[in-house]
């Protein structure tokens, strides 16, 4: 008799039957605690790319023609704000806003900051105009295309807002993020600037572009534009106001996050800290 049954192998030796048992040897990665708090941190940004859904797209120039968005996506975010969600949290589809980087192209940054009442305020300015239920989208587009020298006729701005919640019975993390654009149009003295987008992140607040209240989460604003060489896109980060962020980037949630994938969290303190350093590199 030859072969393997299970967990036995036989075999002739000088006609006879060999039976030999196999050692099964549990396989336990290991994994450094630098490991475990790189890995940790990706759950976040795969569920924050989740939340888009493909409303940014396309939404990165520049990245290898065997890539996709969603490979541009974590690559660019992996070495950015760490974020750490539990292995419960993560699979529930837990996420936090964070200052992601959503774009990245060639036309210039929007600046976005904190304005007067906590408002977040682009440096698009507006000029003269102020935003109201009788502003026409020629206006608004006027307005834009005169006081800005990066925009023209026919571009466009997007505002992605992503708004922060919590369940309250399991305390998980939610966010879930709402998408408006507008194409500036010259001509469009007939169309209401309202009946385009809303107020949440089309409106003058002190001359500028902005959102007309505050935010528990983050918001950006796109410049994008078709041209010979493809769709460009303007480089963006998420600007973040959100109460929750302190409480997910801490230390004890970090442990928290590594135990809960059966990490440990003790670092060796004589072994250096070679994997920590390539993560960051």
């Amino acid at each position: 008799m030859r072969g393997s049954v299970g967990e036995w192998t036989f075999a002739r030796n000088k006609s006879k039957t060999i039976a030999k048992q196999k050692v099964e040897k549990k396989q336990n990665p290991s994994r450094s605690y630098a490991q475990m708090a790189h890995r940790v941190r990706m759950a976040n940004i795969v569920n924050m790319w989740k939340a888009f859904f493909g409303k940014d797209k396309p939404s990165f120039e520049s990245k290898p023609g065997s890539w996709s968005d969603y490979n541009a996506f974590m690559n660019a975010n992996l070495q950015g704000d760490a974020v750490y969600l539990t292995k419960t949290e993560a699979n529930q589809g837990g996420c936090v806003a964070a200052g992601y980087c959503i774009t990245s192209g060639s036309l210039p940054a929007i600046s976005v900051t904190e304005g007067t009442g906590g408002f977040p305020v682009t440096d698009i300015s507006l000029g003269n105009l102020a935003i109201d239920g009788d502003t026409t989208l020629a206006e608004f587009s006027q307005a834009v295309v005169d006081n800005n020298d990066s925009f023209q006729h026919l571009d466009q701005i997007s505002c992605f807002i992503v708004k922060q919640s919590q369940n309250t019975a399991t305390g998980v993390p939610y966010v879930a993020v709402k998408a408006l654009e507008v194409t500036l149009n010259l001509n469009a003295t007939d169309t209401l600037l309202a009946d385009v987008v809303d107020a949440d992140g089309f409106a003058s607040v002190n001359g500028k572009l902005g959102r007309n209240s505050t935010i528990n989460g983050a918001i950006t604003w796109v410049h994008s534009r078709k041209s010979a060489r493809g769709v460009q896109v303007s480089s963006q980060s998420l600007f973040v106001s959100n109460s929750l962020l302190s409480q997910y980037q801490s230390a004890t949630k970090r442990s928290e996050a590594i135990l809960s994938y059966g990490g440990s969290t003790t670092a060796d303190f004589l072994a250096p800290n070679i994997d920590e350093a390539v993560a960051a590199d």
